[in-house]
């Protein structure tokens, strides 16, 4: 993905396995990019046609290790050692100047055209990007509950690069270690028919790639969402690359077999999709069809399709395309306001590669080979050059994202001391049928949070949170640390972590202590729940396991439920969620409970994806024009109230009235943000709530 037409070339030295292929441009290699590129570009713009267009991704992998590999080993056949700070140096000459001339155009078009509210994550995405760490931010978002709902940011499409840049990273030390070792172990004798510099190499490079496809295979099983950006997962990809090299391609000219490896691509193109377990094994086909393709492709059909003007054009700029095509695709949507038409995801297409080109001829190449600039410098300053544009990115978007976090902390610091007047009409209050009708004067048009800090508004805290995937709990104790007259305990996901706030006043105001343990996507149940991996399915039922024994050690005097309705939601034994699996867990799991009054909080309504975005556009006219029908709030399969039926000790507090009135469900009540995302309470209207769920809770303990 990240080499040029001149870097696109056999090995200087004699091939292993037979005669050089030839010098000069590997044509096919090109066409091979053309290929990956346009799969890439193709399944973003229209998943539904080519759902298995990510393997793009992969070829480039492979590529990228067949090329570095086949340098490296020439310089070691060639001169005896190995530098890899003139080899790093080359790499970012290649890489730094385009990047960051993307990730600082993409920052000002997150500042022109991104919903406020998406800053914080977006230009946090921009800093591991320019760190070349993009793959772990994801795979640490993937399966941290909290984040798991982030949208696409406008540089999310750097974690490639980024598994790309730790490989370049790696791979020379390892070289450098092996070639160490191996002159020790094999110094006059060939290994596997090869030289004996390549022998060790060869051996090393399988045993990496070995112990990095058992790992993706177990991974993809175990946790998929960090198997797919995990470096550790994707390494063997480069090494099937990095082999190719150290074994030697093919001397002879071959007319089926390029296009069979291509016609394994293309075949994962189609057959592939959102549901395939990748990488794992389903990786296996467009990584051989690449190796396949390199091996037989010099001088082949393939390659003279690699001459074509337009695959030519496209392959040169490959790199390019690839970083400039998902900020196009991401934020056009922003700045028009609409969906991409047709019409707009082809004039998407034309301006990517219409960018990539000028930015490959104007930008890159004369930074990069120009003598006075990158193209006439030493090793080092090539280095502290590149970081010093690096930098330039990194401090642009930090201070941008201070800025925001400043103007989003006062924006919340607002929101609260707005909610103390007891008399206020904010919030719920606006919702109360003894107060109608409850205006609060002098605010028309103000949004309490900003919607822009709104994601932010959450009083859920570590200690109260269990940690992810360990199967741990958490407890925090809310109120009185000695002398309660009440003690409770309240369990569920972080649709009941969300009531923190709340739960610590009525524990203040009633004298109650209570005890709060949640963790993200598991609840008090005795069904299975769907979740994404059999990790957290496993983390999931030892959670509730160890809190079913602390409520039954406690001596609490009740206990407090509640769940998502829609977050992984309880299935039968088929796998099928069924409201008759949400029904029956409840009560298996109610009836473990130490036999004291179940309070059972049901679930706040749900948004759909964008609308914090629309309260935005819509300012004071959110609370209508951003509204949902209640019906469509309110979907999913809450089932406390049913199992409350069946568990006598079990009584229901339905909030419902103070989200919804009688047809919809509005997002801003009473002036205040309701939700924090799709799901999610915001804090500021989780306090206005505080009288009614106090009033409410002991009413059904009779306290």
């Amino acid at each position: 993905m990240t080499q040029t037409s001149q870097e696109t070339r056999a090995p200087q030295g004699p091939a292993p396995g037979g005669p050089p292929p030839g010098k000069g441009i590997r044509h096919d290699i090109q066409a091979l990019r053309a290929l990956a590129v346009s799969a890439v570009v193709l399944y973003h713009l229209w998943p539904t046609r080519l759902p298995g267009g990510y393997v793009g991704v992969d070829v480039f992998f492979v590529v990228s290790g067949f090329l570095i590999a086949s340098h490296l080993l020439e310089e070691i056949e060639r001169t005896g050692r190995l530098r890899p700070l003139r080899f790093w140096a080359r790499r970012m000459k290649r890489l730094v100047p385009a990047s960051a001339l993307v990730l600082l155009t993409t920052t000002a078009g997150i500042v022109a055209f991104a919903s406020r509210d998406r800053w914080a994550q977006d230009l946090s995405e921009v800093v591991a990007s320019a760190v070349q760490l993009e793959n772990w931010r994801l795979a640490h978002d993937a399966v941290d509950y909290l984040a798991s709902a982030n949208g696409e940011s406008p540089t999310r499409h750097f974690w490639s690069l980024s598994v790309e840049e730790q490989f370049y990273v790696g791979l020379p030390l390892l070289l450098l270690l092996t070639h160490w070792v191996g002159g020790r172990v094999h110094r006059a004798r060939g290994h596997l028919g090869v030289s004996p510099a390549r022998g060790p190499v060869i051996t090393m490079l399988t045993g990496v790639g070995v112990a990095s496809l058992v790992l993706s295979v177990v991974q993809t099983t175990t946790t998929p969402s960090t198997a797919y950006f995990s470096t550790l997962t994707r390494a063997w990809e480069f090494v099937a690359g990095a082999l190719l090299a150290a074994i030697g391609v093919s001397a002879r000219r071959h007319r089926v077999l390029p296009w069979v490896g291509v016609g394994a691509i293309v075949v994962g193109c189609f057959a592939y999709g959102a549901g395939t377990a990748f990488p794992g094994y389903a990786a296996a086909l467009p990584v051989a069809g690449a190796a396949l393709a390199l091996w037989s492709g010099a001088g082949s059909t393939l390659a003279r399709v690699g001459q074509l003007a337009p695959v030519a054009l496209l392959g040169s700029v490959s790199y390019a395309a690839y970083l400039w095509h998902w900020p196009l695709l991401t934020l056009l949507p922003e700045a028009t306001g609409r969906a991409l038409t047709t019409t707009d995801k082809l004039v998407v297409v034309a301006l990517t590669i219409g960018i990539a080109w000028v930015s490959t001829r104007f930008v890159e190449e004369p930074i990069r080979f120009g003598p006075r600039l990158l193209g006439g410098r030493r090793p080092r300053a090539v280095v502290l050059w590149c970081a010093a544009a690096t930098s330039v990115v990194v401090v642009l978007a930090l201070g941008l994202s201070h800025y925001q976090a400043g103007v989003d902390e006062r924006s919340l610091a607002t929101a609260r001391s707005a909610l103390t007047s007891p008399t206020g009409c904010l919030g719920a209050r606006s919702m109360d049928p003894a107060l109608s009708p409850c205006v609060e004067a002098g605010l028309d048009g103000v949004l309490l949070p900003d919607p822009a800090a709104v994601e932010k508004d959450d009083d859920n805290l570590p200690e109260c949170w269990g940690s992810d995937g360990d199967g741990k709990p958490r407890v925090c104790p809310l109120g009185p640390a000695t002398g309660w007259t009440k003690h409770l305990i309240a369990i569920g996901d972080s649709h009941s972590n969300t009531f923190i706030g709340a739960y610590r006043r009525i524990a203040q105001e009633r004298n109650w202590r209570i005890d709060l343990t949640g963790t993200g996507g598991c609840y008090l149940t005795a069904s299975a729940q769907r979740q994404p991996s059999a990790d957290l399915s496993a983390a999931c039922e030892a959670w509730r396991s160890a809190v079913l024994e602390i409520a039954r050690t406690s001596k609490v005097d009740a206990v407090i439920v509640t769940h998502s309705r829609l977050d992984h939601p309880a299935i039968d034994a088929t796998g099928a969620v069924t409201r008759a699996a949400t029904v029956d867990g409840l009560v298996a799991a109610w009836r473990e409970l130490p036999d004291v009054p179940i309070v059972a909080v049901l679930d706040n309504p749900a948004m759909t994806p964008g609308t914090t975005a629309c309260i935005l556009r819509e300012g004071k006219a959110a609370a209508t024009a951003c509204a949902i029908p209640r019906a469509q709030a309110l979907r999913g399969i809450d089932g406390q109230t049913e199992a409350a039926a069946q568990v006598p000790r079990a009584k229901v507090v339905d909030l419902t009235s103070f989200y919804c009135t009688a047809t919809t469900c509005p997002p801003v009540i009473g002036h205040v943000v309701v939700y924090r995302d799709q799901s999610h309470l915001s804090a500021t209207y989780v306090a206005s709530l505080v009288p009614y769920l106090e009033r409410a809770v002991a009413s059904a303990l009779g306290w």
